[in-house]
């Protein structure tokens, strides 16, 4: 089975059904490399939200010893403003930034895919929908990884995202979209999705192996992080 990792998470710090203490458990117990608490972010919440998902993680890596990595999800923000709202994330102390992408599981902003490819401080953009070859480019060349989502509606267009990825070598990476415990991945449940949105099993271990090194590396995470109060 090949191994897990997530970095679209949700708590009650946003719309997840869990606070981060409960998810880092579950985490563990799945076999995660680390917890990563991603919860939404707009222009409203920011300001607010960074510091929560800080000292949440903080807390996580003290009191359970897994190292926990403060992240955002930019959500329902205009393209235009994209790239501010995840500037902001990242000067308050999220170490990853994921965009909410054109997903078909809701109302998908035109643009907004290419706009958070297109950003230097995005990391993943989250279920991309029906991603165009442009924005799939323009996140190749940015070093962003293109999402593949377990989560319900949001993982309907996982073939065609998959399908641009490859034909423009762009990075993938496996995301649960969890609000819930439940719902975090398993290693089975892993390579269930990997191999039902297409990918051959040579290719399931290496977006397993590969993402999450990559990932970290392009911010200069080194793990364990956030096990001490600094």
């Amino acid at each position: 089975m090949v191994s897990v990792f997530d970095f679209h998470t949700h708590t009650t710090i946003s719309d997840g059904h869990a606070d981060a203490m409960e998810m880092a458990r579950r985490c563990l117990k799945n076999g995660y490399g680390a917890y990563v608490c991603s919860d939404h972010v707009d222009e409203g919440s920011v300001g607010a939200r960074v510091p929560e998902i800080v000292d949440a993680c903080r807390r996580v890596a003290q009191e359970l010893g897994i190292t926990a990595v403060p992240a955002v999800e930019v959500t329902r923000v205009p393209p235009e403003r994209v790239a501010k709202v995840a500037a902001k994330a990242r000067s308050l102390g999220a170490l990853l930034v994921v965009v909410h992408g054109e997903t078909l599981g809701d109302f998908p902003q035109p643009g907004l895919n290419l706009a958070a490819a297109s950003c230097a401080d995005v990391d993943i953009l989250g279920h991309p929908g029906l991603i165009t070859r442009q924005a799939a480019e323009q996140a190749r060349s940015n070093g962003i990884h293109l999402e593949i989502s377990a989560a319900g509606l949001h993982g309907l267009t996982n073939g065609h995202v998959v399908k641009i990825a490859l034909d423009v070598g762009a990075s993938l990476v496996l995301d649960s979209d969890a609000h819930r415990p439940e719902s975090l991945l398993t290693s089975e449940r892993a390579q269930q999705v990997l191999e039902g949105s297409g990918l051959t099993m040579e290719a399931v271990a290496r977006v397993a192996a590969e993402a999450p090194p990559s990932i970290f590396a392009r911010r200069g995470i080194q793990l364990p992080v956030l096990a001490q109060e600094s």
